[in-house]
């Protein structure tokens, strides 16, 4: 449950500047910013007790496609 309301009653898109691999240890968060949502990510490739911050999705987006741990990629990325 929400701690505070959520006033945005339609979804807005985030904007993109690419596509990014689905990976199953990476964690997105959106966060509410001065009245926007904006999206953080995290690497937890080493566990979530030592997640490393990648920035927004587009900062991530680089770091993502050279990531080379070959069994974190989801299946239908292959």
């Amino acid at each position: 449950m929400a701690v505070e309301p959520i006033e945005l009653l339609e979804r807005r898109p985030v904007p993109r500047a690419g596509r990014i691999r689905r990976c199953s240890v990476r964690h997105v968060s959106i966060l509410a910013v001065a009245g926007r949502g904006e999206v953080r990510v995290e690497c937890q490739l080493g566990g979530a007790a030592h997640a490393l911050p990648l920035g927004t999705m587009d900062d991530a987006r680089e770091i993502c496609s050279a990531c080379t741990a070959t069994t974190i990629w989801r299946a239908d990325e292959d």
